[in-house]
């Protein structure tokens, strides 16, 4: 609903703009001249100002310079009379959005009301995306071309066709956002918002007044009305990372945003409508978190309608080599493209990769800057933790293929027995400290 305040000293003409506008469904408040609409102003969110330049106490141009300094979004119409037309043009360089001549038609006066609220809204998704989204590195492509890899791609296509919840998981830098973006990209909302918000950053509170934002007052501090991320969202996509870091009393509201499409802000009595896709993504196991309570239950069962998992690096690595080789030509200076010497490749594979791709990126291009004036990366610009954290290898796990690249088979084979004597033979915790499913452990074991 369009909240319009009309001021105008002419009590006839403030009363048939009320009349017409009120039909049209929008909210009018009206004041007669500059001291009652500040007194409205102050306790009221606006969408559209409608201002006579000549009022008996302050004009509208002052009038509009208090608006602007409370409530900057809101968009203002002038009403002016001929004779003052060259005041309305000095008005909108101050910030008006357009000035209709008096009399005017109800048409018109409509018409320009709509496209200024069209402004207003546009607006305040900037404002609210340039302020609360998330930097996220951005992926040209999906790289990879394992089974596992072209699996994603394929439910992610699936997906893409649907409107229902979607939970993506995986570890921490295997790419569930680039997941979401990519469900967005091919839905019929890709020219529509995406919004992003990790609920690991943010204390309980400060995440609620970003989900579902605030109306003026409902705190001490709230001044103005606040629009929520999901209000932004409103026909897009909404994306929910490590969801299993919300609090129960969050996670309560949002089962109601999923089951209702409506919220309520805080400090407000009436619900806003979405019209929002939801997708979700977790590091984490939600079966066990509900074990813990530290997960609805319910919640469990709206999301998990459509569930895709990433697969980690360390059971890709045939893909290690094509992304290598898209990170050495990204992070590439003056245009010149750097090689890899065999036994740093070799390193790359051995390699067990907690941080996944994000953390492949990082060490490409920590290794391009080390390697200063020289051609090849090598091994030595690799960083010492993660040279130390290589698993040995020796004997028959030696065994390579041409060019020297060492068999993943055995290496993977070496290194799921360690874990499994680490873990006293308990698959459960085995498959934990690997950072995979039970079911992928016992297929692996198979």
């Amino acid at each position: 609903m369009i909240r319009i305040l009309i001021v105008d000293d002419e009590h006839q003409l403030v009363e048939a703009f009320k009349k017409k506008l009120s039909k049209e469904g929008m909210e009018v408040f009206t004041a007669l001249n500059g001291s009652e609409a500040l007194v409205i102003i102050k306790q009221e969110i606006l969408d559209i100002g409608l201002f006579d330049i000549m009022l008996p106490d302050i004009d509208g141009v002052e009038l509009l310079g208090r608006l602007r300094e409370m409530q900057p979004t809101t968009e203002v119409i002038m009403l002016t009379g001929n004779a003052s037309v060259d005041t309305a043009i000095r008005s909108m360089k101050l910030g008006a959005y357009d000035y209709l001549t008096k009399p005017c038609k109800l048409s018109e006066l409509h018409t320009v009301i709509l496209k200024a609220y069209e402004k207003k809204q546009l607006k305040e998704k900037n404002i609210v995306l340039e302020e609360h989204l998330q930097r996220v590195e951005l992926h040209d492509k999906f790289i990879g071309e394992s089974k596992e890899i072209k699996d994603v791609k394929k439910f992610i296509s699936l997906v893409s066709t649907s409107t229902a919840p979607v939970l993506v998981l995986g570890e921490t830098g295997t790419g569930k956002e680039l997941v979401a973006r990519a469900i967005h990209a091919l839905s019929v909302r890709s020219s529509n918002p995406f919004v992003a918000v990790n609920s690991s950053c943010l204390q309980e509170n400060i995440l609620e007044s970003e989900l579902f934002g605030y109306k003026k007052g409902a705190f001490t501090g709230a001044q103005t009305d606040k629009v929520g991320l999901l209000q932004i969202a409103d026909k897009g996509t909404f994306f929910v990372d490590e969801v299993a870091d919300m609090s129960p009393a969050i996670q309560a509201k949002l089962l109601r945003v999923l089951e209702t499409s409506a919220f309520r802000k805080l400090g407000d009595t009436k619900e806003t409508k979405v019209d929002v896709r939801f997708i979700f993504a977790t590091n984490k196991s939600l079966e066990e978190e509900i074990e813990t309570n530290r997960f609805r239950k319910d919640l469990f069962y709206r999301l998990n309608t459509f569930i895709i998992e990433v697969p980690p690096l360390r059971e890709r690595k045939n893909d290690l080599f094509v992304l290598t080789e898209y990170f050495l030509e990204k992070h590439a200076r003056g245009g010149k493209k750097k090689t890899i010497s065999n036994h740093a490749m070799n390193l790359l594979i051995d390699y067990h990769w907690p941080g996944n791709v994000r953390e492949l990126a990082n060490v490409l291009e920590r290794a391009i800057l080390i390697s200063g004036g020289r051609s090849e990366i090598v091994s030595d610009d690799f960083p010492q933790s993660m040279v130390n954290a290589l698993p040995t290898v020796t004997g028959k796990e030696r065994q390579t293929l041409s060019g020297g690249i060492l068999r993943l088979d055995n290496i993977e084979r070496e290194h799921i027995e360690n874990v499994l004597k680490h873990a006293n033979g308990n698959k459960s915790k085995a498959a934990r400290l690997l950072g995979i499913s039970r079911r992928k452990l016992y297929s692996m074991l198979d």
